[in-house]
């Protein structure tokens, strides 16, 4: 952008001259109006100033200057009336110049800003589509095949097996719609639509049942929860509660190995109710933590695991929405910590 030459060098070269301008100014026995508009020049030259600050201090200059040159030298050959009206014409034209630069330049920084959303908008949508297309393919596929298979075998298949094809059909069904609810929510989420449902919710209790639900899916990972220490009822959306702590342990299972321990705790730590969930996984590459939370991010050592990269995202609105924040501690090869700090807002 021609507007971005910028800096200290460009601007002192601009004030020189302005200097030259007004020392030919003062040196012209005769006041012609075209030296007035000599300082438009300098004007002009502030369009390569990057800072908009500089770019007034130039204009200021440039009219300060113009009216010192009405009194050196004193007219005396032209009459006064139109050697004030040739000054007050070069002010003028020096201060629209000025505004219509501030101008061009305030259209170039919202033109910028403008595309960089395009260019950021373009490649989340893109990152979506590729997402979707890989995600929902596999449930799609196993769905495909186990209804396939039960119906080339329909005359000999037996309870055993209907109850083992449904569950794996369930299942994928499950992640399709775990799926689309993490899709919903991130587009909800970025269009600032999401709304509190606040009640009555048992914190401590909550994330007890998080944990069997987990457990109850996933009996190959080990989960040790401990929220003793959590108040009891608190002020908060349930639904919106459940799907971060559930998120969150979903995730330290996934990027764990088997048979691993899974640590949830729960206490609090000056006035916040604070849930952290720990992992003895691979870890997050701490190149990858600044954009964690963002949408449809993962991390590069992740690429081998199925997710959406959409529910680090949803777990941080969600909790940001209660007054809360989320923080991550990891260390690549030894694992993470996910911690949840909630406001502890009416509790009982």
């Amino acid at each position: 952008m021609i507007g971005a030459v910028v800096g200290l060098e460009w601007f002192i070269a601009i004030v020189t001259a302005q200097i030259s301008i007004f020392i030919f100014d003062v040196a012209t026995q005769e006041d012609d109006v075209s030296i007035g508009f000599l300082y438009t020049l300098p004007t002009l030259m502030s369009f390569f100033v990057k800072n908009r600050l500089l770019q007034r201090i130039v204009v200021g200059i440039s009219v300060v200057l113009i009216l010192i040159g009405c009194f050196i030298p004193v007219p005396v050959e032209n009459d006064l009336p139109v050697f004030a009206a040739n000054r007050i014409l070069s002010i003028a034209t020096v201060v629209i110049v000025g505004i219509m630069i501030n101008v061009r330049v305030k259209l170039e920084e919202t033109l910028a800003t403008a595309l960089a959303k395009e260019k950021n908008a373009s490649a989340t949508q893109r990152a979506f589509v590729a997402m979707v297309s890989h995600e929902f393919r596999t449930p799609l596929t196993i769905i495909d095949a186990e209804a396939y298979r039960l119906i080339k075998t329909k005359d000999m298949v037996g309870p055993e097996d209907i109850e083992r094809r449904g569950k794996s059909i369930r299942d994928s069904v499950g992640k399709m719609v775990n799926l689309i609810d993490g899709v919903l929510y991130s587009s909800r989420a970025q269009e600032n639509s999401i709304v509190l449902n606040l009640g009555r919710v048992n914190l401590r209790g909550l994330v007890s049942t998080v944990c069997n639900e987990r457990s109850a899916i996933t009996p190959i990972r080990r989960i040790e929860c401990d929220v003793s220490g959590l108040p009891g009822v608190i002020n908060a959306d349930g639904n919106l509660l459940t799907y971060v702590f559930d998120n969150l342990l979903a995730n330290a299972v996934k990027y764990s190995g088997e048979n691993s321990m899974v640590k949830v705790r729960g206490s609090v730590v000056a006035g916040d109710a604070v849930i952290s969930v720990e992992d003895a996984g691979m870890g997050i590459p701490a190149d990858d933590l600044p954009r964690l939370f963002e949408p449809y991010f993962r991390a590069s050592n992740a690429s081998g695991f199925s997710g959406s990269g959409v529910g680090l995202y949803i777990v941080r609105t969600f909790v940001t929405l209660h007054g809360g924040k989320v923080t991550v501690d990891s260390t690549l090869g030894q694992g993470s910590v996910f911690s949840v700090y909630l406001p502890m807002i009416g509790v009982e």
